[in-house]
């Protein structure tokens, strides 16, 4: 089968949410496929920036997949300017909105989304700026492959629990492999 391109314009997520989910979890696979290739190679800081860009792709996924019950709450509990973020750019997963995203997502019962969120913008750092003690979370590299690692399987799982379509289920197991050699 072949892979659907993610690169081609998105549709509106409005009009076309499942069709906006399905694509953005297409991307992150196909991203955390590449940072495992990446990191196999031994490119460490590319690995960490696919897999950063992997999981903003999951989470715009789920904020899409979810986004009546997050706005219904937000409305319910009056905070209307969040609405308003949501529909502007929060759908997207925006880095600088990470945190409160995840949180609205472990909200709805994903749980560990807010700590891995917090382990993804440490991986995010290390891929921008290496292993500078000023900013790195990894005093390593080998503390950085460590945790790539223990993220992908995270993400992974994450994404097994979801109701996958044949394509997605492909990928699943196309990353499960190269992640078994990576070991």
């Amino acid at each position: 089968m072949a892979e659907t391109n993610v690169e081609s314009q998105l549709p509106k997520f409005t009009r076309e949410p499942e069709k906006y989910s399905r694509l953005r979890l297409l991307e992150a696979l196909q991203e955390l496929y590449l940072s495992i290739m990446m990191l196999k190679e031994g490119y460490s800081r590319n690995s960490a920036g696919k897999l950063f860009l992997s999981w903003k792709a999951l989470l715009s996924s789920l904020v899409v997949s979810n986004f009546n019950k997050i706005i219904e709450r937000k409305r319910r509990e009056g905070r209307e300017d969040e609405v308003k973020w949501y529909l502007r750019i929060g759908y997207t997963a925006p880095t600088t909105g990470l945190v409160s995203v995840s949180r609205d997502l472990e909200d709805l019962g994903y749980r560990g989304i807010v700590n891995l969120t917090t382990a993804m913008l440490g991986v995010h750092r290390y891929a921008y700026n290496g292993l500078d003690r000023d900013v790195s979370p990894f005093g390593s590299r080998r503390e950085a492959i460590i945790s790539l690692k223990e993220l992908m399987k995270s993400e992974l799982e994450i994404i097994e629990s979801l109701n996958l379509d044949q394509e997605g289920r492909e990928l699943v197991e196309k990353i499960r492999r190269e992640l078994n050699e990576l070991g």
